[in-house]
């Protein structure tokens, strides 16, 4: 039995070893989508309960041209000033998953002062993170 332990942890650890370096493989940051709708991105850990830290949330509004437009914001800027981490409530959890190592938010939450926004084709800029505390999504 502690065999069986032994070898399923080293083959866990194998593959999550071999991942950090695939490009499509997950990378250190993931997704929380919650009941009440919110998505927060950050490094999630389930012990001793589900919490994030280094903690960004979707928002969601719409441009001048009443175009829907997301932004992700660091949690932290908020107004109110809580700090970089948030305890979840395990029942509000409908899922998570984490980001890929190649994904363009994985790569802005690493560091964000090194990732330039670009707006999509036919739609206007978004406001600039240094102006806003966001990041649009792309």
């Amino acid at each position: 039995m502690v065999v069986a332990a032994l070898v399923a942890f080293g083959i866990w650890l194998g593959v999550a070893f071999l991942n950090k370096g695939n490009p499509a493989g997950p990378s250190d940051y993931s997704a929380v989508y919650l009941a009440t709708g919110d998505i927060y991105f950050g490094k999630l850990q389930w012990f001793p309960k589900p919490h994030l830290t280094n903690v960004w949330f979707l928002q969601r509004g719409v441009n001048q041209e009443n175009q829907p437009q997301l932004n992700v914001a660091p949690f932290n800027a908020v107004f109110w000033g809580p700090v970089d981490e948030i305890y979840l409530n395990p029942s509000e959890i409908i899922f998570w998953t984490s980001l890929r190592n190649d994904s363009q938010l994985a790569k802005a939450l690493a560091n964000p002062a090194s990732v330039q926004p670009l707006a999509p084709q036919g739609q206007l800029p978004a406001p600039s993170a240094a102006a806003t505390g966001t990041a649009p999504l792309r």
